[in-house]
């Protein structure tokens, strides 16, 4: 991933970094990236700039993503599938996004703004963990779904049933 270059105080851009940050939720340890830049640190009560101290700022776009990211560590912790889990099961079984969305029941677009944004709720993360710990569970919804052609069915209920022989 390409740094993104932040303005600074100063006019000068640097770039965006990165780092790991733990916190304890109701006793839950969550583990995320956090995105941040590092600018001088500013006195609150002159507005002096010390410019021999930096510290860590955040834009507005930082600040979504890092609560984006915190309430997806927090999924994940309560039993939510992980995006790279999602596209790690979709790529074992040649599944496009569209067609596993679809598949689950979900709009054709959910799948793949789950990976690229993260879950979105709770409950559908876990029966998304649920389908891919159970191949079985996806097997019985693709013979389901009506939504997609019975020669697509064949190819992926045969991918699906495969592991489990």
């Amino acid at each position: 991933m390409e740094a993104k270059k932040i303005l600074t105080r100063e006019n000068s851009t640097t770039d965006e970094l990165y780092a790991v940050v733990e916190k304890v939720y109701k006793g839950i340890k969550l583990v995320y990236n956090e995105a941040f830049y590092l600018d001088y640190i500013v006195d609150e009560d002159t507005g002096l700039i010390n410019k021999d101290l930096k510290d860590k700022h955040y834009t507005k776009s930082q600040m979504e993503r890092n609560i984006k990211a915190l309430k997806n560590a927090y999924h994940i912790a309560k039993g939510a599938a992980s995006p790279s889990e999602i596209i790690h099961f979709r790529n074992k079984y040649k599944i496009s996004a569209s067609t596993f969305s679809v598949i689950l029941g979900f709009s054709k677009n959910t799948i793949s703004n789950i990976e690229n944004e993260g879950i979105t709720s709770l409950s559908s993360g876990r029966l998304i963990k649920m389908c891919l710990d159970n191949t079985k569970v996806v097997y019985k919804y693709v013979q389901l779904c009506d939504s997609i052609d019975n020669v697509k069915k064949e190819e992926i209920s045969k991918r699906l049933m495969e592991e489990c022989i």
